[in-house]
C-alpha cells in the first residue's frame, strides 16, 4: 500500500500515519470507535508493483501489522518530512471489503509529490496537502452508515495548506441523508450564538477559513449541517481552534486602490467577541478604538502604521457589561465611527 520511488535501491524510508480525528475498529460485528490512531511503516527501495507482499499497513481487525483503522489520516514520510495529504479511509464498505481494499499510495522522491493507483490503474497526482477519500481511490460510491456515531464524530479542523496558516475543517458524506449541500457554521470567542460561514455542494467535504489565523488566542468553534431544501440533519460533532486574529487580505492585484473604510463589526450583536474590517487608502498611521456610551475608551485595538489594503481585527468584550459600544477609525485627518452592541 505504502512505499517511494526514485529513491535508493537499499534505502530505508519511513512513512507515518496520524489520525486527524476519531476512527473505528472492527468489533463483534460492527465498526466501533477507537482503534490505530498514529502508526509508521518502513520500505526499502523503490516500489514493486507487480508484488503479492508489497508493504503497506493492514486493518488491525486482521492478520499482519503494522495496522490501521478506519479513519481520516495525514501522510507524510522521512524523506521529505512537510509533504503530506490527508485519506480519508472513513467508509465501512472499504473497511468491510465489499471492494478489495488494496491500493497503492507512493512518494515520488525526484517530483516531491504523492501519488496513488487503483490496481490496473496509472498513478494519479495528489496535490501537497490535498484531501483524498478511499471512494475517491477505488471509484466508489462513500458508505459511511456502518460507523458508530459517524455524524457526531465527523468533523475535525486542522491548518490550512498554505501559511499564514488558517483553519481548514474536513468532514465526509452524510448517510441516511440525501444530502445537496452542507452549511458549516462557526463562532468567536467560546459563547454565543453559531452563524452561517459557508454553504458547499454535496460533493464538498472541506471548507478553508481563510483570513484568520490559527493561533494561541480566541478560540473559533466549527460545526456542519447537511441540507436539502429546507430539511435540514442534525449538526455534526464540534470542533475549536485557538486563533491570533486576523490578517491582511491579499487581493492578489497590485493596481487596486482603496479608500479609507470602516466597515460593520460582525456578528453584531455579538458576544463575546466580533470582528471589525476596514480599508486603507494610502500609508497612514491609522488609530482604531473602542468607547463606551459615555464616550471612555475601552480599548485600543490598532495603533500603528498601515499599507494600503483591508484588514480585520478581533474585538474580545468578555470582561464588559451588554450594551451599546463605538468603535472610532482615525487616519490622516479621516474619522469614522459605528456602533455596535453586545448581547450577553
Amino acid at each position: 500500500m505504502l512505499g517511494c520511488t526514485n529513491v535508493g535501491s537499499s534505502e530505508q524510508v519511513t512513512h507515518y500515519i496520524d489520525a486527524a480525528g476519531e476512527v473505528w475498529q472492527y468489533s463483534g460485528g460492527s465498526f466501533v470507535t477507537g482503534g490505530v490512531y498514529n502508526n509508521s511503516l518502513v520500505t526499502v527501495g523503490n516500489a514493486n508493483f507487480q508484488s503479492a507482499d508489497w508493504p503497506g499497513f493492514n486493518f488491525n481487525w486482521l492478520y499482519g501489522g503494522p495496522y490501521w483503522s478506519l479513519g481520516l489520516y495525514k501522510v507524510t514520510n522521512s524523506k521529505q518530512t512537510d509533504k503530506y495529504f490527508y485519506l480519508d479511509a472513513r467508509d465501512s464498505d472499504f473497511g468491510g471489503a465489499v471492494y478489495n481494499p488494496d491500493f497503492f499510495v507512493v512518494f515520488n522522491n525526484s517530483q516531491g509529490v504523492y501519488q496513488y493507483k487503483n490496481v490496473n490503474q496509472s498513478l494519479t497526482t495528489i496535490p501537497q496537502g490535498s484531501l483524498v477519500s478511499v471512494w475517491q481511490i477505488k471509484n466508489q460510491s462513500a458508505n459511511t452508515a456502518g460507523l458508530q456515531n459517524y455524524w457526531s464524530n465527523v468533523l475535525v479542523v486542522v491548518p490550512s495548506i498554505a501559511q499564514p496558516y488558517t483553519p481548514r475543517v474536513i468532514w465526509g458524506p452524510i448517510s441516511n441523508f440525501s444530502a445537496t449541500g452542507y452549511k458549516i457554521y462557526w463562532r468567536y470567542g467560546g459563547s454565543g450564538n453559531f452563524s452561517l460561514l459557508a454553504t458547499v455542494g454535496a460533493n464538498t467535504f472541506e471548507y478553508t477559513h481563510e483570513g484568520l489565523a490559527i493561533g494561541n488566542g480566541l478560540i473559533a468553534e466549527y460545526k456542519v449541517q447537511a441540507y436539502n431544501g429546507s430539511s435540514t440533519s442534525d449538526f455534526s460533532n464540534t470542533v475549536s481552534i485557538g486563533t491570533s486574529g486576523w490578517f491582511k487580505q491579499n487581493f492578489g492585484v497590485e493596481n487596486n486602490t482603496f479608500n479609507y473604510q470602516l466597515n460593520q463589526n460582525y456578528p453584531n450583536p455579538f458576544n463575546p467577541a466580533t470582528v471589525i474590517s476596514f480599508s486603507v487608502a494610502e500609508n497612514s498611521f491609522i488609530s482604531l478604538k473602542v468607547y463606551d456610551v459615555l464616550g471612555n475608551e475601552i480599548s485600543e485595538l490598532v495603533n500603528e502604521i498601515k499599507e494600503p489594503g483591508t484588514y480585520s481585527v478581533s474585538f474580545d468584550a468578555s470582561k464588559l457589561s451588554s450594551g451599546i459600544y463605538f468603535y472610532t477609525l482615525k487616519a490622516n485627518g479621516y474619522s469614522l465611527t459605528k456602533k455596535m452592541l453586545l448581547a450577553k
